[in-house]
């Protein structure tokens, strides 16, 4: 079996994460995998997909051209690459994850309908942009307006029945999804490596962050600390409440850390962190992670800090709720408000000790729904409709 991935970016953001564990979960049952991106490329089976001239004169022709002119021939030279690395993996099947953060080298549409031509196809949907026209969430009542003009819809005329299963990490997308009636669609769980993510040395860690044994240390996550999507400027106001509390620390990973926390003497500024290990070394030295997001379709980094003993406090929105078990691994805030989640972090302050009590529930709950046997139960699944999309191909 070999199947080829392809996704915007190879190691940027949530879903390319997640992608890349797939990836991983896939080669560990034998299958052979390639990856095509946006953004990197070269070995064997990584293939860099996009419309992006080279430095050079090719660059400096882009200036002399309209912007539609520019656009079309960054179109055509990316669907190029795409078809050569189809020819090249030869793959049974391709697995299409975020594609809309690669429209600026070129992507388009048109590489799905090349997919399909090539091979079945898995599309993973991250988020609600493939429903819609333009917006990655957007209110649930929306949903039927905005599908018209979405690129699903666009596609749906020239699918071939039966060529494509749709997956989602949560039910709650997968069930607008079937909505619509948009096609087959299955959910899917990110997946999650417990041998990265668990609780490992918290104390050894926390000694070396300079943590006194009775501090309470938050910390919170996000690629872009400033995307209003995440919601860290509630945080960062929800701090003005709380930070007198003795014994209290705020921490944050990500770029552009808000100027009203960066100075802060009680918060610390991790910016970016590469490294998984180092991320889940940070989670499992937290007593809470607080992830004040406006909507997610899954919430992978939940399950992270869970899978490292770290319980969590979020809003209702989306499909949270299906990465926590409400009062015993988290907490699940209704209203989405600074005085909300201020008064919330106020109370379960004065409470270590049913904050320690959490975490091995915390581990417990991430290595039932992570262990190894139910991904490949559910790769199972999907062998079993890709052998039947192949018998209706052929038959």
């Amino acid at each position: 079996m070999k199947v080829l991935f392809l996704q915007d970016h190879q190691e940027i953001g949530g879903a390319a994460r997640a992608a890349n564990r797939f990836a991983a979960g896939l080669r560990k049952l034998g299958v052979e995998v390639g990856v095509a991106t946006g953004d990197r490329g070269g070995g064997a089976g990584i293939y860099l997909v996009s419309g992006k001239p080279k430095r050079g004169w090719g660059r400096v022709r882009e200036l002399f051209q309209s912007t539609d002119s520019k656009k079309k021939s960054r179109e055509n030279r990316a669907n190029e690459s795409w078809r050569a690395a189809i020819r090249d993996f030869q793959p049974d099947l391709i697995w299409i994850h975020n594609i809309q953060g690669a429209f600026k080298w070129g992507w388009n549409l048109e590489m799905v309908t090349l997919a399909l031509s090539s091979a079945p196809v898995l599309w993973t949907l991250h988020d609600m942009w493939a429903l819609g026209d333009g917006p990655s969430y957007f209110p649930e009542a929306e949903l039927q307006d905005r599908w018209r003009f979405s690129p699903l819809h666009q596609l749906k005329t020239g699918m071939e029945k039966g060529r494509m299963t749709l997956l989602t990490p949560s039910i709650w997308l997968r069930d607008l999804v079937r909505s619509v009636h948009a096609g087959l669609c299955e959910a899917w769980p990110n997946p999650l490596d417990l041998e990265v993510f668990h609780p490992g040395s918290r104390e050894t860690i926390r000694q070396e962050l300079g943590l006194r044994p009775e501090e309470i240390f938050l910390l919170a996550a996000a690629e872009n600390l400033v995307d209003p999507r995440k919601g860290i400027e509630l945080l960062a106001e929800a701090w003005k409440h709380i930070y007198r509390s003795p014994g209290l620390r705020l921490a944050l990973i990500g770029r552009n850390c808000p100027s009203m926390l960066k100075n802060d003497p009680g918060v610390i500024d991790f910016g970016p962190v590469d490294s998984e290990k180092r991320v889940a070394e940070l989670m499992a030295a937290a007593d809470i992670f607080v992830h004040p997001a406006k909507v997610e379709s899954y919430g992978l980094v939940l399950e992270e800090a869970q899978a490292c003993g770290t319980p969590v406090v979020v809003f209702a929105g989306g499909g949270i709720h299906e990465t926590l078990e409400t009062g015993r691994t988290g907490w699940l805030l209704g209203e989405r408000s600074v005085l909300s989640l201020a008064s919330f972090l106020g109370d379960i302050l004065t409470k270590r000790q049913e904050l320690q009590g959490r975490r091995d529930r915390c581990r417990s709950f991430m290595g039932q729904k992570h262990a190894s046997a139910a991904f490949e139960n559910r790769w199972m699944k999907v062998a079993g409709w890709l052998e039947g999309a192949s018998r209706k191909t052929h038959g």
